[in-house]
């Protein structure tokens, strides 16, 4: 009887301090092979379940951490939007930039991947230096990560015209029926790109060159996580990778890791 009270005190008081410990909120968008839904297609409002690499590496520190964690996938800006605002404790996948390190607490990279530019397949332009891009129109996911280094790297270069769009399976598929002109171009992640080119059987599409490598990582909102709360995270994830943990599932996904 005594034994049965001690594991029974045991696990009050196991459940008691997870629950007193805040969940966190994570959000993300649908951006495979890194991201993408459970189960249902991206909602504007309730949002759905998330599933991929990246979500499997926020739950194994979530778990070490005796954290209730949910994930949930909405179209980027709302996302964006509401990490921003406070109104979830984090988002991934994240590229680094001097306004971002602002409003988050940044991890260490996980995931490394590139920017690529595509063009038409009948298309003879390929792609060796920013400047090659002069006199065209360039669609890019956007407002975005990949928009403002895009930006950043066509600052010198003349008669430009970005045209930024929401969704990248929207985005190849206006580079495939023409809609950037006969010399337009398509600058997206290339794991991206070539997963959805499979997944949506796009033909007339070729890569054109590689414009430069790009890393991931998960920001925590400075809003409402402290920087001892970030750092217990970060140490998790240290952790994480150090065991194999995450190693594990980069592998499983054939991502290249970037620490």
């Amino acid at each position: 009887m005594h034994r049965i009270l001690s594991i029974l005190l045991i696990w009050l008081t196991s459940t008691a301090a997870l629950a007193g410990a805040a969940q966190w909120r994570f959000v993300t968008e649908e951006f495979p092979p890194f991201t993408y839904p459970a189960s249902a297609p991206v909602s504007e409002t309730a949002g759905v379940a998330a599933a991929g690499p990246f979500v499997e590496v926020v739950n194994a520190v979530c778990a070490r951490l005796q954290r209730q964690c949910t994930i949930t996938l909405y179209p980027w800006q709302r996302a964006f939007r509401l990490a921003e605002q406070g109104r979830a404790d984090g988002i991934f996948t994240l590229a680094p930039s001097p306004q971002r390190e602002q409003i988050f607490h940044i991890s260490r990279m996980l995931v490394t991947s590139r920017y690529s530019v595509f063009a038409q397949a009948d298309s003879s332009f390929v792609f060796n230096q920013p400047a090659d891009m002069a006199g065209r129109r360039v669609g890019v996911y956007g407002p975005s990560g990949t928009s403002y280094v895009l930006s950043e790297r066509l600052k010198s270069v003349p008669d430009v015209r970005l045209h930024l769009t929401t969704d990248n399976r929207r985005l190849l598929r206006m580079l495939q029926s023409g809609r950037f002109g006969a010399e337009g171009l398509a600058v997206l992640n290339q794991d991206v790109a070539w997963h959805l080119i499979e997944d949506e059987l796009l033909e007339g599409i070729r890569e054109a060159g590689e414009m430069g490598p790009i890393s991931y990582g998960i920001g925590l909102s400075r809003k409402t996580v402290s920087a001892a709360q970030f750092e217990a995270f970060a140490q998790a994830l240290d952790a994480a990778i150090a065991d194999g943990t995450v190693p594990k599932i980069l592998r499983r996904h054939q991502l290249e890791a970037a620490y």
